[in-house]
């Protein structure tokens, strides 16, 4: 949850005395740290408390509905990071920089880079005049307008333009008056964005990037009227209802928007030509020693390697728009399904039930990817015995976790995840304590500790997805997996018992005798969610048919609802498995997939596995 408050109190650093030094009968004089960090603080709240208000307008570039929750949290890391000096250069450089490393979304990026304008701007002053101050604000503006590689009008690079040039041409000794009364042609600048571009018109929205200036502004002007931020009370907008006109789901010809944090001495423009071949909406914001790059993109992969040859990468995100939009404007029930990309399933499937998968981390070589999205299993396995260090995993960033379930919050009733083994992972713990603080409701998220991973993880999602597409209730939906969880197996026939080595997930000594022998263990996963080694074979064939004399002995005793089949990177081999689970089981697979990297890790090259639930327990 986007959190507004300093631990350290905001309000108090000045006097109504100290702060009467500047002003004279109510007229602004001078414009020193204390008082630009005021307006960049109280304008940052002031958005921050209209978050639904911007995502439920958002429409452009595509309608995704997180331009509020970008920049909330864009702004709240200002909030909660930046340092308040008595220079207005040193003040601007601390927020610019805490605002390009901390930008999210299209919006996000180009409002830090509106922040850092103002930053290069001010240059080594440590006070401002108000026509200083305005002069800075018409060169922000171009800064911003600079890092859009194709800047349309109608967006909030036109409202941060119009806002300076009004400022510019009503200036009066009463400075402050003449932020307040910019509001006024403010508000006309982005209600004519309607007319400026068809998809706003056509919605009958104005522009969310520059609804959200105008809070930001409107911001300035609370804490103008109130004197120092510990007086100004903030509430949100009160906005026409506009959900129901906002009914597409396209989102162009570009599926991820993608971020990028690189620390480079690389010039902005150089990159932004390396990767404009891989898409649009295009965003670069930078510091003295970093690059942020926003883009839509269908290869999140090969940007990240592009990026590579300039620099190094501090972090990313890449987020999914298309499921974005389905969520928030084609919902197909009121409770929303979350897991993690341990859970092998086809994307066909995530798309088809509205499935939202939080990417696990992948360290390989020193670089933090994320699972399935910028490392694909195809790229990860061709190279997996060429890294020069063992790859590793890690969790999902509490960031990351946070604005997942923050967003689902806004637009379901209910939320259920289903998380990987809590004996393989700190995952499903670390999730529950971070939603945990998210709501008061206990019924309003549930967390679920699958006890297994992979395709059997999947399996336990797919019957949770069809029961909450058939619209059952949150309460039947939670009991029917919990009772789902004891019916699942999985077994995997690892064909090179050298991963688990180097990974730790068996022991050396088992290891090494296991290796000198050149067995191919069948590893599966106990009733508490622990890895073991089920069965040893002298090869993978003596290996598969352990599996299916195992599949064989559940089909009589419990009877199979459904199973699953995943592979690493040699199919020929489950073509041979999936003939003779056919034949015995008499149904085809649910579906296919390949195993993800994350559990690649482990599975290694040639790994081929079953997943299944069981009839009864």
């Amino acid at each position: 949850m986007t959190k507004t408050s300093r631990k350290k109190p905001i309000g108090s650093w000045r006097s109504r005395t100290e702060r009467s030094k500047r002003i004279y009968g109510g007229k602004m004089n001078k414009i020193d740290g204390n008082e630009l960090y005021a307006y960049i603080v109280s304008g940052a709240k002031n958005i921050i408390v209209n978050e639904n208000n911007l995502n439920r307008i958002n429409v452009f570039p595509v309608p995704d509905g997180d331009t509020g929750t970008n920049l909330s949290l864009t702004m709240g890391s200002i909030i909660n990071s930046a340092t308040r000096l008595p220079q207005a250069f040193s003040t601007m450089r601390s927020i610019a920089q805490i605002a390009v490393d901390n930008a999210y979304g299209n919006s996000g990026v180009i409002f830090a880079q509106y922040l850092h304008g103002l930053s290069q701007s001010i240059g080594q002053r440590e006070m401002l005049t108000a026509s200083e101050f305005v002069s800075s604000l018409k060169s922000s503006a171009l800064y911003a307008h600079a890092s859009v590689a194709n800047p349309k009008e109608g967006t909030i690079l036109t409202v941060m333009r119009e806002w300076a040039n009004t400022l510019e041409s009503e200036m009066e000794d009463d400075f402050a008056h003449v932020i307040e009364h910019s509001l006024k042609h403010l508000k006309e600048a982005v209600q004519h964005t309607k007319q400026q571009l068809k998809v706003l018109k056509d919605a009958n929205v104005v522009d969310a990037g520059a609804q959200a200036f105008y809070f930001f502004v409107e911001g300035i002007v609370k804490f103008l009227k109130g004197h120092s931020l510990e007086n100004v009370e903030y509430t949100a907008a009160i906005l026409d209802e506009v959900r129901e006109n906002l009914t597409s789901v396209e989102v162009g010809a570009y599926r991820y928007c993608a971020q990028y944090l690189v620390e480079t001495q690389t010039d902005t423009q150089r990159i932004l030509d390396a990767v404009q071949r891989f898409g649009d909406s295009i965003v670069v914001g930078s510091t003295n020693a970093h690059v942020n790059l926003h883009i839509h993109t269908n290869q999140p992969d090969k940007v990240l390697v592009e990026l590579l040859k300039y620099g190094i990468l501090v972090s990313h995100k890449v987020d999914d728009m298309a499921l974005q939009a389905k969520l928030i404007h084609q919902p197909l029930s009121k409770i929303a399904l979350v897991t993690d990309s341990i859970a092998d399933l086809p994307k066909s499937l995530i798309d088809a039930h509205h499935v939202v998968v939080i990417p696990m981390n992948l360290i390989v070589d020193s670089i933090v990817y994320q699972d399935k999205l910028t490392m694909t299993a195809e790229n990860f396995y061709q190279h997996l015995d060429d890294y020069s260090l063992n790859p590793t995993s890690s969790q999902a960033t509490r960031k990351s976790i946070e604005r997942t379930f923050h967003s689902l919050l806004q637009n379901y009733d209910h939320v259920l995840g289903i998380f990987v083994s809590s004996k393989m992972s700190g995952t499903y713990e670390n999730i529950r304590k971070i939603t945990s603080r998210l709501t008061d409701d206990p019924n309003k998220i549930v967390i679920l500790d699958s006890k297994t991973n992979s395709v059997a993880q999947g399996l336990l999602v797919m019957h949770a997805a069809r029961l909450k597409d058939q619209g059952v209730d949150f309460a039947t939906l939670v009991e029917s997996v919990k009772s789902k969880i004891d019916t699942a197996r999985i077994y995997v026939s690892v064909k090179d018992l050298k991963y688990m080595l180097r990974g730790g997930r068996v022991s050396k000594v088992t290891g090494i005798f296991a290796s000198l022998l050149k067995l191919k263990p069948v590893i599966s996963i106990d009733r508490n969610g622990k890895g073991e080694i089920f069965a040893k074979s002298l090869n993978q064939r003596s290996a598969l048919r352990s599996i299916l004399k195992t599949v064989k002995k559940d089909l009589v005793s419990k009877g199979i609802e459904e199973y699953a089949l995943v592979y690493a990177d040699e199919p020929t081999d489950l073509k041979k498995l999936n003939d003779e689970c056919v034949d015995l089981i008499g149904k085809a697979p649910t579906y296919i997939e390949t195993i993800s990297p994350i559990v690649g890790l482990n599975a290694g090259k040639g790994a081929i596995a079953i997943g299944y639930l069981t009839k009864e327990t």
